[in-house]
């Protein structure tokens, strides 16, 4: 797996290649923003400091999606207010980590977006009864309600309807909401998950006489019309 690492500081760029490569990537290093727009579509994803000389990281992004140029892209910065993630996400970034972060953790979310992409395109349009799901868009209806997510509730959603029809384990949930996050003390507890899955909820089904976010006892939930 060749990996992409846009990093100015030599030091981080470093910590991450070495880290990266114990853990089987193959690694390369861009110093800056225009040469990581001209290599990117060579590697099969990218990690992208937001402050690389040049070319920004958010500007790197929209110029690589308006350019037709996949390649799964993960953020690390500094910068990890609320706002900060949901306009790297929004400018077209796949991920975004906050530093300091582990190795283990940035390994395991290149993993799951390299596996993500190689995976067949999935349609433009995902429906379960009244519930229509359009990924390119990041918008999501119930019948004629657009529904107003939040970043974490959209996750959650997108994950349940990725795999329609089957139960999504709590951990599973937890790591797409939280990743290596889950493990603060604030969030170990199951009240955290169950949070966000009762505002889900209630945005998705609450004003509905047809749930179709369904509990199942000691294994998850799952997305269906029953």
């Amino acid at each position: 797996m060749a990996i992409l690492i846009a990093e100015p500081d030599e030091a981080e760029a470093l910590r991450m290649i070495e880290g990266l490569t114990s853990e089987g990537f193959i690694c390369e290093r861009a110093k800056s923003g225009p040469e990581a727009l001209v290599r990117a579509s060579n590697y099969e994803a990218l990690v992208a400091e937001i402050a690389l000389p040049g070319l920004p990281g958010m500007d790197l992004v929209r110029r690589l999606r308006g350019s037709g140029i996949t390649t799964p892209l993960i953020f690390v910065s500094t910068l990890c207010t609320p706002e900060h993630r949901v306009r790297g996400l929004e400018a077209g970034a796949d991920d975004y980590l906050c530093k300091p972060f582990t190795l283990n953790e940035l390994a395991a979310r290149l993993r799951a977006l390299i596996r993500r992409s190689r995976m067949p395109s999935r349609p433009r349009r995902v429906g379960v009864a009244d519930l229509v799901w359009e990924p390119d868009l990041r918008r999501v209806n119930r019948g004629d309600r657009r529904l107003d997510l939040t970043p974490k509730e959209y996750t959650l959603l997108a994950l349940l309807l990725e795999q329609q029809g089957q139960v999504v384990s709590r951990d599973e949930m937890a790591l797409a909401l939280w990743g290596g996050e889950k493990n603060r003390p604030e969030l170990r507890s199951p009240n955290a998950l169950d949070a966000q899955i009762r505002r889900l909820r209630a945005k998705v089904d609450g004003p509905s006489e047809r749930p179709l976010l369904h509990t199942q006892r000691g294994r998850g939930m799952v997305v269906e019309a029953r």
